[in-house]
């Protein structure tokens, strides 16, 4: 089965059709003029988009190989999530985790140049909660060579208590997740979240970056320090081709200290950080917005090697409002605001889009003028992470399907048509057209930014992982998982918050909020 995506512009801000069109009546008309602009539309965003089916289902987050192969997390034959590696249709599976971590293990990125595995695990945290990589509880960076050998956990000091297990009722329960490479390979970024008491300040969401660097065969993740300041809820995504900075997404209160007109609360924007070049350092860095003010869930994302264009997720196209989109309008409308977002907006996070109502797309975005093209039509799927393979040929695809067993996520294979192989070239000018940025202003949400409890930086002392205790067979794959999650007790005593706050928004709004999804849904984090 193949789908192609329509072609025509969905949304945009005013002006930006205008700029447009003229940038494509000049190509047409030729000369001079014309190929000095053509260059201001990216090849990308017009070019057809065609996906197919593939033959084997990877799951979720799964992601390429330099050679082409295929990384995943997939449960072994005991229910327990395990980081394998396969040749596309499936064939050739080495389990890399089965019998040298203690699970679960999953979200594998190979380090671009080779010789390295990123992964989040459980392992070392009994007491864990949802799937490792993709925002829960009890998740720590790992490392291993691409044969499964020398698995190192690499963070440890830039957790709380130094990385100590936790329990349901003790400690600081935390997760590190969705953590990717730099194009050179020389650092890492991803999200860090703990759940201290209301009484202390309640959840903190930062994200991170560290060097990554190898002595003696020892991998350590160093120099750890703060680019994205406590406040809401955040996810990274990748970095852009060039290395200067890396995607991310962001909901929190009604203002935003990454854009000058308030967002509304509990709005998923997407953004890009950048962190080198004019301007721009890890200490410093500037932001420019990607999504629109359309009341609609934004998330995962890539850029096109060009940088003209970011590859967004969005529920924008839903044809009836979910959930989320009552909400987030609604809040929109009214300019509803309330405080505590680190708290509350962890069960927002975490209920946007496991409701049945729910339902997501990949869109084309124009970094310049914000134009957004649809480039996938899944009647009834949520499109969670997908890839670029090494050479932007080729991009790989998860989607969910509502009402159907999700395990091994159907995967997909997309490319864009007509691209030639000088048009995948990423630009050498740093900060790349469009992508200036402005500084931070955390002063734009006063009270809702929370205190950096590790500023750093901060030397993490990578810790040797220790085998597995029980070791089972890498296939055949299980059908259900495993094992129990343990919500710690801190959060429940988020959920009173949230629930206030909604009680709040919908008498402000005059609308009727139902039950969340996430409270009809515990079992998704099993």
């Amino acid at each position: 089965m193949r789908i192609r995506a329509s072609t025509p512009v969905l949304g945009y801000r005013r002006g930006a059709g205008f700029a447009l069109a003229l940038c494509v009546s000049l190509v047409i008309s030729g000369g001079r003029v014309a190929a000095a602009e053509k260059s201001l539309i990216s090849p990308y965003f017009g070019a057809s988009f065609t996906i197919h089916k593939n033959s084997y289902a990877f799951g979720q987050a799964a992601s390429w190989t330099r050679d082409g192969k295929v990384l995943s997390g997939q449960l072994d034959s005991a229910g327990v999530s395990q980081v394998y590696r396969a040749n596309l249709d499936g064939s050739d599976q080495q389990c890399l985790t089965c019998n040298t971590v203690q699970g679960p293990s999953a979200f594998p990125q190979e380090r671009p140049q080779g010789g390295w595995i990123l992964f989040e695990s459980y392992g070392q945290q009994a007491t864990h909660t949802g799937t490792p990589g993709f925002g829960g509880y009890g998740g720590d960076l790992y490392v291993l060579h691409e044969d499964g050998s020398d698995p190192y956990r690499l963070t440890t000091n830039s957790d709380p208590n130094d990385g100590a297990a936790y329990t349901a009722s003790t400690g600081v329960p935390y997760d590190n997740f969705h953590a990717y490479w730099s194009p050179d390979g020389r650092q890492i970024v991803w999200t860090h979240t703990e759940a201290h008491p209301l009484s202390e300040g309640g959840q903190t969401w930062e994200m991170l970056i560290g060097d990554f660097t190898v002595k003696n065969g020892v991998p350590s993740l160093l120099n750890v320090r703060v680019v994205g300041k406590p406040y809401g809820a955040y996810e990274t995504q990748p970095w852009a081709p060039d290395g200067s900075g890396f995607l991310f997404c962001a909901a929190g209160g009604l203002r935003s200290p990454y854009q000058s007109t308030p967002p509304g609360w509990g709005h998923m924007q997407l953004y890009f950080m950048r962190l080198y070049g004019r301007g721009a350092s890890p200490a410093h860095p500037r932001v420019t917005k990607i999504s629109d003010d359309t009341p609609a869930y934004n998330e995962q994302a890539v850029f096109t090697p060009d940088m003209k264009t970011v590859i967004m997720m969005s529920n924008r196209g839903n044809p009836e409002n979910s959930w989320y989109d009552l909400i987030v309008s609604a809040a929109m409308r009214t300019g509803f605001d309330a405080p505590n977002t680190g708290s509350t907006q962890t069960l927002q996070f975490l209920s946007d889009f496991i409701g049945s109502d729910f339902n997501s797309n990949l869109y084309a975005v124009d970094v310049r003028t914000k134009a957004i093209r649809q480039l996938t039509d899944f009647a009834n799927g949520v499109v969670p992470e997908f890839y670029w393979n090494h050479d932007y040929s080729k991009i790989i695809i998860g989607v969910e399907t509502k009402g159907a067993n999700n395990v091994d996520l159907p995967t997909w294979i997309g490319q864009f048509n007509g691209v030639s192989n000088s048009e995948r070239q990423v630009p050498k000018q740093i900060p790349a057209p469009g992508l200036e940025g402005t500084p931070v202003n955390m002063a734009r949400v006063g009270s809702q930014a929370q205190a950096i409890r590790d500023p750093g930086p901060t030397d993490n002392v990578s810790v040797r992982v220790p085998l597995p205790s029980i070791r089972a067979a890498a296939q055949p794959h299980a059908t259900e998982r495993s094992g129990t999650s343990t919500v710690p007790g801190v959060v429940a005593t988020y959920l009173g918050l949230w629930l206030n706050d909604l009680t709040a928004l919908s008498r402000l709004s005059g609308q009727s909020i139902s039950t969340p999804p996430l409270l009809g849904a515990v079992g998704q984090f099993g």
